[in-house]
């Protein structure tokens, strides 16, 4: 019998967001439940997801020169709308179980163009709003908000990383783990099945992009755990507890850095016509928070994969 619980749409529960288990999974399931028996398919709701965005995107460009808050609200409102989407899409796929590596690839494709579409908008309005080219405030907190989407990216990356690593490490199911050298084998084999759609060489560029700012995010950040997922022990279930115990509160810590902690901050800054207050945020809370978690990280890191290290040539 086929699970359509709300449980069942879930990721883990250990690395689920705190924003998208109070706002958009709720929502989302909605949507994923509707869905169901219908022909719609995970990848069309991440198109949709991807439409609302960019549609948000120019409901701020034409706030531009606005007295007030010109339609500002309305475009935080379908923001997070695609925030929501974009949630129920991956939802969707765990109740089907047809979770696949194509889908997390037009999955993060969108998520870049949906940010093309809001940030440098919401940027210029903000530029806009403080006096435009002849404010030296308005160039400051222009050159902060590049800065903090930058920071906002490597946020999410770090997080990106540490989901996966629960699921190679505390589960058995390993879904989202890929390595580059998976994706390269996975162009070649459909390159060999016949010419590929402009979709997915888009796709693919991006998440091979994307597996490469997590590569290089996580040398600096993490050093002590293995390079691959491949290269990690086979999971059992005491190796997954002992995994679990020492990252739980890790885990929890980084889940605030993900993509819709991201999304949702910036909607409501949007909606204030205060991008000043996300910029902060994410430059100032958010970087210190960093700072205290990377030594606690790279303490816990190396104690469980050096330890493995150590017993593997014991029993060698």
């Amino acid at each position: 019998m086929v699970d359509l619980s709300y449980r069942s749409s879930l990721k883990n529960i250990a690395v689920e967001e705190p924003i998208d288990l109070l706002v958009h999974r709720p929502l989302g399931y909605v949507i994923a439940r509707l869905c169901f028996s219908t022909p719609i398919t995970p990848d069309q709701l991440t198109i949709v997801s991807m439409l609302v965005g960019v549609a948000a995107g120019g409901l701020v460009w034409a706030s531009l020169g606005r007295e007030g808050f010109g339609l500002l609200p309305q475009a935080a409102a379908l923001f997070v709308l695609s925030a929501v989407i974009d949630c129920s899409d991956g939802q969707l796929a765990r109740m089907r179980q047809s979770s696949s590596s194509f889908g997390r690839m037009l999955d993060g494709a969108v998520d870049a163009v949906v940010q093309v579409a809001v940030v440098p908008a919401a940027i210029a309005h903000m530029f806009v709003r403080r006096g435009g080219a002849s404010h030296a405030d308005a160039w400051l907190w222009a050159i902060a908000g590049v800065l903090a989407i930058l920071a906002g990216m490597r946020h999410t990356t770090i997080y990106d990383h540490y989901k996966n690593l629960w699921a190679r490490n505390a589960t058995a199911k390993h879904a989202d783990c890929d390595d580059l050298e998976d994706l390269d084998r996975e162009l070649a084999s459909a390159r060999a099945k016949g010419p590929l759609s402009w979709l997915d060489l888009f796709r693919f560029a991006m998440y091979r992009t994307h597996l490469q700012l997590v590569a290089a995010t996580m040398r600096w950040i993490d050093p002590h755990i293995p390079t691959s997922f491949r290269a990690m022990p086979p999971y059992t279930e005491a190796r997954g507890e002992r995994y679990a115990r020492a990252q739980r509160g890790l885990m929890r810590a980084w889940s605030f850095f993900g993509v819709g902690t991201h999304i949702f901050a910036m909607a409501l800054s949007i909606a204030m016509n205060r991008l000043e207050a996300y910029i902060v945020l994410r430059l100032v809370l958010f970087n210190a928070a960093l700072l205290a978690l990377v030594p606690m990280q790279r303490r816990a890191s190396r104690e469980f994969f050096t330890s493995e290290t150590a017993e593997d040539q014991g029993h060698a």
